[in-house]
């Protein structure tokens, strides 16, 4: 969707002002600006708008003959992304895309026609300034300048579809002087106004400490083989745009290898970036905590750095989480809501669980499993070509298969629910803690088959020209883009090139990686914040309120999102940082029928009871520990395989930042 808007006649004397040449070129920023334009249309007329920006965004006032408002149109500053200043070009491919006509990058670029010699590195300016429209060509006598808006404004297709963010352009037209020179640099007036305005909506994280208020790096760590193994096309096609139209600047780093991001995380010096964006799915998120969580210095990067997730993989719980929590449409173009989600310069606290295994600690934001959903999680992986849909076909497999499991779960619930713990009738089946034994329970560990996995396809750089040519002067110039995009051997990014970057699954990881992982695990435990909670191998003391639950379960799931997957509404009533896990037991015993049920209508999020059954057990609680009494299970941290034993858990309210949308 695009709107044009000419502007002609002189700018009005209300809101800002066109200046003669060279006057007023250090005006404060952070003024609004406004001004009257036209539309010339040949079957509906010529039309007056008055156009206003300020903080809420952009006015459009339609003004009749007489000088009365019309209609008014409002496109709202947190659905702006940035803009471009041009100047009229023949291609509309390339205005569209965002390229700038200033810009060094650009083949058609005036700085390079000029010259004639397209090999010739040009230098950029740093802004649309007068020194890169120096010796423009006419291009037939027209003189205008271009501001084009670019937006991502809620709508609706028809009554009965779902909101959705559809792409707009709002193109201002300036041609109220003789000159190109002095057209332009009434536009690039409107696009540092706006710049201005977008960067008042940043937390101070986003901000580098310049006086031009730039917006700093972003880290970006793929997994090549996240879901259908399809993450760089989805990052090159759909994301890369998306960055470029808000001017932010970023550094890529392909993922090699298991625990690529645990390592790169927990060593590198992070003070170059403002947030670390996982594309993958929540496997390579869970990596990207963990390696934050191993650093001597966690305390104080956290607080300082937001973590973002495009979603690439089979789950995406997380991402599905954000946008349930901030009423974002999801299904209809996930990947874009999370792109525009990390471009949003907001951010949240984040709950964080540690998880007590026998032999580490790790940390987790999304879920522990036993039982049922990890059995389906971990063994479905043998069909993962299938993407989301294997979880559903395992699910009726393992239905048919039923298993049970006997152990005992202690937990400690939240302080509201243990202040009335004892009238509720939800927890009729509890006991006490008695006597607790510690953990020291042998236990085999279970060789499961490691899930084989298909190189995805290899994109050659120049079938994605357009996406990668979206830079302009106004951020930097696209020899530095090139660097941080194309280059294998980049100084500044160490960015791996497509053709160099091979992914080494679990099955063929060399010795030196291996150990490498064995070192990075034992070294976790020296990190994070101090558990509260005795160690795994002792008692639990009896006078803390803890409570049991012992026998045969089919499964036990504790969570700390809304969503565990795209179409799983699994705690509806989580939060982000709501300092709660949700412990869901279902005991053996019930009917098939009644856990198809269960199973069935997790998408809705309405199949826990509102009061918690003799078969189905709904605990809030802050802590809890796991004793399995069997030999045999899957045991799951955020969807990952761990150990098989005991281990306990304990919330870590809103230690990390998060992305959230507008």
């Amino acid at each position: 969707m695009s709107e044009s808007l000419d502007k002609t006649t002189s700018p009005s004397s209300a809101g800002s002002r066109a200046t003669p040449p060279g006057a007023e070129e250090d005006r404060d920023e952070g003024h609004d600006v406004s001004d009257t334009f036209y539309t010339s249309q040949r079957k509906k007329g010529s039309h007056v708008f008055r156009v206003r920006l300020d903080a809420t965004g952009f006015t459009l006032q339609r003004e009749s003959p007489g000088g009365s408002i019309v209609k008014e149109q409002r496109v709202r500053i947190g659905d702006i992304v940035g803009a471009r200043c041009m100047r009229p070009k023949k291609s509309r491919r390339l205005v569209m895309s965002g390229a700038c006509a200033c810009s060094s990058g650009n083949p058609n670029s005036p700085a390079i026609s000029a010259s004639g010699d397209h090999h010739r590195s040009a230098t950029t300016p740093s802004k649309c300034s007068a020194n890169s429209r120096e010796n423009l060509p006419s291009d037939g006598g027209d003189v205008s300048a271009f501001l084009y808006v670019f937006a991502y404004v809620l709508k609706k297709r028809s009554l009965r579809s779902e909101l959705h963010r559809e792409r707009t352009v709002l193109t201002l037209r300036f041609r109220s002087f003789d000159t190109f020179e002095d057209n332009m640099r009434e536009a690039d007036r409107w696009y540092r106004s706006l710049r201005w305005q977008l960067h008042r909506t940043l937390e101070d994280i986003f901000v580098a400490p310049a006086t031009d208020e730039r917006r700093r790096r972003i880290l970006v760590l793929l997994n090549p083989k996240s879901g259908s193994g399809d993450a760089r096309e989805v990052f090159n096609m759909h994301v890369t745009p998306v960055l470029n139209e808000a001017e932010v600047p970023y550094d890529l780093y392909v993922t090699k290898h298991s625990n690529f991001a645990i390592e790169f995380m927990s060593t590198k010096c992070l003070d170059a970036w403002c947030c670390v964006v996982a594309v993958g799915g929540d496997g390579l998120f869970h990596e990207i905590i963990n390696g934050l969580l191993q650093r001597q210095d966690w305390a104080h990067v956290l607080p300082h750095l937001a973590l973002g997730i495009i979603p690439c993989g089979s789950g995406n719980g997380l991402a599905r989480s954000i946008a349930h929590c901030y009423n974002e449409p999801y299904f209809t173009k996930p990947v874009l809501g999370a792109a525009l989600t990390v471009i949003s310069g907001r951010s949240s606290p984040m709950d964080v669980v540690r998880v007590q295994l026998q032999s580490r600690s790790v940390y987790s934001f999304l879920s522990i499993g036993w039982g049922l959903i990890s059995d389906v999680d971990i063994e479905s992986e043998r069909i993962r070509l299938l993407g989301y849909q294997r979880f559903t076909i395992w699910t009726l497999y393992r239905l048919v298969n039923l298993r049970t499991y006997n152990g005992r779960i202690s937990y400690l619930l939240t302080e509201e629910q243990g202040s009335s713990s004892h009238s509720h009738s939800g927890y009729a089946g509890q006991r006490r803690i008695q006597s607790s034994r510690s953990c020291n329970t042998h236990v085999d560990l279970l060789t499961g088959a490691v899930p084989s996995y298909h190189s995805s396809a290899e994109y050659l750089p120049q079938e994605f020209a357009d996406v990668i040519s979206l830079e302009t002067s106004v951020n930097q110039s696209f020899r530095s883009r090139c660097d941080s995009w194309l280059s294998g051997g980049s100084r500044r990014s160490f960015y791996y090139s497509i053709s160099e970057s091979i992914y080494h699954s679990l099955a063929d990881e060399s010795e030196f990686t291996g150990l490498a992982a064995a070192s990075l695990e034992n070294r976790q435990q020296n990190y994070g914040p101090t558990s509260e909670l005795p160690d795994l191998d002792e008692p639990l003391p009896e006078d803390q309120g803890w409570l049991v639950e012992e026998g045969e379960f089919i499964m036990m799931h504790a969570v700390y999102q809304t969503h565990l997957g795209i179409d799983c509404h699994f705690a509806p009533k989580a939060r982000l940082n709501d300092g709660t896990i949700y412990l869901i037991l279902i005991r053996a015993g019930i009917s098939r029928p009644h856990l198809l049920s269960f199973l069935y209508n997790m998408s809705s999020g309405t199949h826990l009871p509102e009061v918690s059954t003799e078969w189905v057990k709904v605990l809030p609680v802050r802590a809890f520990r796991l004793e399995p009494l069997d030999n045999h299970g899957i045991i799951t941290v955020d969807g990952e395989r761990v150990e098989f034993g005991p281990l306990q858990a304990e919330v870590l309210p809103g230690i990390a930042r998060v992305m959230v949308p507008n």
